[in-house]
């Protein structure tokens, strides 16, 4: 199970949480220490400008006999022991002359003082600047420097530096790392939960048409997939359902075909072994049996047709057909296959009607095929015409297309029946197919029809049953 969808998408989501927790926490960690050591720092100038503030009001002249001990000095000192005690800081307070005096540690070196470096930034605070710069006087320090004025600011009298170790300026970040722990497993609670109900909830539309796949693996179509939404999962099962009733149509027409083929080939053959068999053990006399030897010869060549008519149908339905497309007049076609039919016409008494719009009428089509379909129609149309009964054919052009229709009278093809008559097999009244019909022929007239990117179609009402069908135009040139 653990390679099913669903543990595989939830097994992504919580891998790609955790990826995303823990990139945001390290994130956050990260700018918050920064914010940290910057208001650390900041904390610190904050310190060195009090200081200035304290040394301002201070006689420049003074600065050269300065001793933190005196009772004058008092608030500078308390001030500079602040800063020493919370900060661990070296305090220098530079004049602008550049003498300096170190308030931890007495005088500061001569050789400190000549340091370029040292001489440098001291310059630029003592010119108004602020400095904060690690390295100055050890690679572990971190300096920071700002300057302080006479009464009315309108003077640089010095600079005050302070010096401070890097780790007394590192912040403790711990209780960053425990509180984002904290929120990185609430998030993780959450998001896991999350991605349960997601990946449960994508996985059960696979899920539910896997079983229908199973059931149908084993003959059972009537299963159908029920997904709620307009997603790409609803609409897979929409697909699904459709496919599913194909199929189950499908099983069906294989079942009903089956059975039909089995019934259309049993009825002929168990005549025929029954006149030989009557033939063979004498049941049948000598001079009957020229009779039942025609009998034999007509449900053997219905046989034949019926084997033909297979052999096409599976043909045009596997697209094995080809078509050979030429041009040629269909009105020409038309009265051809009449001429064939004139002697049954004439003993049913039937009337036929012609109306031929245009004359000639070209198309486009494969005449060999197109003549199996009129052959059918009018086969059809004759057959079932009423005795003394009508048949009307006529041709007609609207735009590209040429419309053939073929009507007859007669008892007609009930409503129910009509969305079936072009299935195999199929038959309408068996009291209506006294020809002995394959139930063929009108399934492989649609095949050739649609074989040609056309179509065709039937109605019946008032006692006239009308078939349709369009063809590809051609001029006659």
């Amino acid at each position: 199970m653990k390679n099913s969808l669903f543990w595989r998408m939830f097994l992504a989501f919580m891998a790609a949480l955790i990826v995303t927790i823990m990139v945001l926490s390290f994130t956050m960690v990260a700018l918050m220490r920064a914010e940290r050591q910057a208001a650390l720092e900041a904390e610190v100038r904050v310190q060195a400008r009090d200081l200035a503030q304290l040394m301002q009001v201070r006689d420049v002249t003074a600065f050269w006999q300065f001793d933190p001990s005196a009772a004058s000095s008092a608030a500078v000192n308390r001030k500079i022991d602040e800063i020493q005690e919370t900060y661990d800081a070296a305090v220098w307070l530079v004049n602008s002359n550049g003498y300096a005096v170190i308030l931890n540690g007495g005088q500061v070196s001569e050789e400190t003082l000549r340091d370029e470096r040292v001489i440098e930034q001291i310059k630029r605070v003592l010119s108004g600047e602020e400095l904060r710069q690690q390295g100055l006087v050890g690679q572990q320090i971190v300096s920071i420097g700002v300057p302080w004025f006479n009464v009315t600011n309108t003077a640089v009298l010095g600079a005050v530096l302070l010096n401070v170790s890097v780790q007394s300026l590192a912040v403790d970040y711990s209780d960053l790392i425990r509180y984002s722990l904290l929120a990185g497993v609430l998030a993780l609670t959450l998001g896991a939960a999350l991605a349960l109900f997601i990946a449960r909830r994508q996985s059960q539309p696979i899920r539910q048409i896997n079983e229908a796949v199973q059931a149908f693996a084993h003959g059972d179509f009537d299963r159908r997939v029920t997904i709620q939404g307009a997603d790409e999962a609803a609409q897979l099962a929409q697909s699904f359902n459709s496919m599913a009733e194909e199929l189950g149509r499908l099983d069906q027409s294989r079942r009903s075909f089956v059975a039909n083929v089995s019934h259309e080939l049993r009825s002929p053959m168990t005549c025929i072994q029954g006149y030989v068999q009557g033939m063979l053990d004498g049941t049948i006399r000598e001079d009957e049996r020229e009779k039942y030897l025609g009998t034999v010869l007509s449900e053997t060549q219905r046989l034949t047709k019926l084997i033909s008519e297979l052999l096409d149908l599976s043909r045009f339905e596997s697209g094995k057909l080809p078509l050979e497309k030429t041009r040629f007049d269909i009105d020409e076609l038309i009265l051809g296959i009449l001429f064939k039919y004139e002697r049954r016409i004439e003993d049913k008494g039937i009337d036929v009607e012609i109306s031929f719009k245009e004359q000639p009428c070209y198309v486009l089509a494969d005449s060999a095929r197109i003549t199996q379909v009129i052959t059918n129609l009018v086969d059809n149309a004759v057959k079932f015409a009423a005795e003394k009964g009508r048949i009307v054919i006529w041709t007609h052009v609207v735009d590209a297309l040429c419309y053939v229709t073929i009507k007859n009278d007669g008892a007609g093809i009930p409503a129910a029946d009509l969305p079936f008559v072009f299935e195999r097999f199929y038959k309408v009244d068996k009291a209506h197919t006294s020809g002995g019909g394959t139930g063929l022929g009108l399934a492989i007239a649609k095949r050739i029809v649609e074989q040609h990117g056309q179509s065709i179609s039937v109605t019946s009402s008032g006692g006239m049953t009308s078939f349709v069908f369009t063809l590809e135009r051609t001029d006659g040139a």
